[in-house]
């Protein structure tokens, strides 16, 4: 008797496993990219880049005021990356990969209750406040960016100098030579 008890725990422990880690369906992980809305944060987004790509350029130019000429340069420049970059990443182009990897990073079970809490109040309210939380989210990190980019400028001098340095070294010793 102790056989059949053992083989049926261990059945039941299969079984229990291998349905916790099932895969999801493509159906549900569509209704749950459908119920959180990823499409439209995704979309959303673009206004947000824009504008942190307008904050770099002018970190790239230091503040300094450019000519019509150079700032015309600067806005098409701007104006194709965004057009690649909304092309690239559109929804229509990203919605099968997105599906793929909530496919190989949530358990039928997890999507389960993803869905489940994106139905619920809670849920709809987190969804919707997706974008003010990414355009404070994107604000933040802006600050952070410049103090970051004033650093970096700062090494690049500093490494251009000992390299300067070290050439002028090798320059002196090859001439003693």
């Amino acid at each position: 008797m102790k056989i059949p008890s053992i083989l049926l725990i261990i059945a039941t422990l299969t079984f229990s496993i291998s349905t916790h880690a099932a895969t999801p369906t493509d159906d549900s992980v569509n209704q749950l990219l459908t119920l959180s809305k990823v499409g439209k944060l995704m979309d959303s987004v673009w206004s947000q880049m824009d504008g942190m790509m307008k904050a770099s350029m002018k970190q790239v130019t230091k503040g300094q005021p450019l000519s019509a000429d150079e700032q015309a340069v600067m806005d098409k420049q701007q104006a194709k990356m965004m057009a690649i970059m909304k092309d690239e990443l559109s929804w229509d182009k990203l919605k099968v990969g997105f599906i793929q990897v909530y496919r190989d990073t949530f358990s039928q079970e997890e999507v389960d209750g993803l869905i489940a809490f994106y139905k619920s109040p809670v849920g709809q309210s987190f969804i919707d406040k997706q974008p003010m939380l990414m355009k404070n989210t994107m604000g933040f990190m802006q600050e952070r960016m410049g103090p970051m980019m004033e650093k970096i400028q700062q090494m690049t001098k500093e490494t251009a100098t000992e390299l300067k340095a070290v050439k002028a070294k090798e320059a002196s010793d090859a001439a003693a030579k």
